[in-house]
């Protein structure tokens, strides 16, 4: 259940190792910018303990560097990213999973009063929880006997997981970390912007314009930049490139395609011009960074290690 992540983009859907089991738990060291997780959302809950280090957290319409002992919250469909802060070290555990686990789908009153209206957007989490706020130890408590239960998956761990999944949104809701949400203008821009996201993810090797990204969104090209760098805190056409050089990095550690076929297959129109793009933004050529890739990992497995 345990992984350790060196890559990631877009997460429609969470891969569970036991889908009667919808949960997963992720150790994370970020070093030398990497991993660098783009706008992507997920149905599931998702909560992150911050060990050492800091990063630049987007939520929503929340924008914050974390610090040591931040218990972040990220609710059900929250648009959000999390990006190096140039060269430090970023070190979390993260839990994933999907509130169905808890019985969302349940006709009963634990679920339609606390379940349902946080898995279908009525109601959020605050974007995160610090060291000096009201609960915070006992908040944090839960979580690391939460973290410490999935490791040890001694018999009958299931009933005590869900337990203290219960106790966590208990205490959460006790100090006012769960509350209502808005449901303004920038709520449905938030919505609409989802939809172009995924669309970029779907047609990221094709000619994308302004034009047809304002369109899709049926805005003119003046105010779709505009709300585009306002929600992501970057313009449209920088989050495109982003999206190429993710899947590039994908293709250079998980096949053997020339660096020409790569830059062809993620959108680029010319080599040049993706190699240019990867170096500013990983500070090495393509080719490095597959060679680098390959030492680093000549002696690990391919598949995640599982607890």
């Amino acid at each position: 259940m345990k992984q350790h992540l060196t890559d990631q983009f877009f997460q429609h859907q969470i891969d569970y190792d036991n889908h009667l089991m919808p949960l997963k738990y992720y150790h994370t060291h970020v070093q030398n910018g990497i991993p660098d997780v783009l706008f992507h959302w997920h149905n599931e809950f998702e909560i992150n303990y911050v060990y050492e280090g800091s990063a630049r957290y987007h939520i929503d319409y929340h924008y914050f560097d974390s610090q040591v002992g931040d218990i972040i919250l990220i609710r059900p469909n929250a648009m959000h990213s999390i990006h190096p802060i140039q060269d430090l070290e970023h070190v979390t555990d993260s839990l994933v999973y999907h509130l169905d686990f808890l019985g969302t789908s349940n006709l009963d009153q634990t679920s339609i009063l606390y379940l349902q209206p946080l898995q279908h957007d009525i109601l959020k989490t605050v974007p995160r929880i610090q060291p000096h706020q009201e609960g915070y130890s006992a908040i944090k408590e839960v979580l690391f006997t939460i973290f410490d239960i999935i490791k040890r998956q001694e018999p009958y761990y299931e009933l005590l997981l869900k337990s203290q999944l219960f106790q966590f949104l208990h205490l959460l809701y006790q100090h006012d970390y769960i509350i209502k949400k808005n449901t303004d203008n920038l709520y449905r821009k938030n919505e609409k912007l989802r939809g172009l996201i995924d669309h970029i993810h779907h047609h990221y090797q094709e000619n994308l314009t302004i034009e047809e990204m304002a369109d899709y969104m049926g805005y003119s090209k003046t105010h779709f930049m505009s709300v585009f760098k306002q929600q992501t805190g970057t313009s449209c056409m920088e989050f495109v490139i982003q999206v190429r050089l993710r899947e590039a990095c994908s293709l250079l550690t998980s096949s053997l395609k020339t660096v020409l076929e790569i830059s062809n297959q993620v959108g680029f129109n010319n080599l040049s011009n993706f190699n240019r793009q990867f170096k500013r933004y990983y500070h090495m050529t393509p080719s490095r960074y597959r060679k680098q890739f390959r030492k680093k990992h000549s002696y690990i497995g391919t598949r995640p290690e599982k607890l």
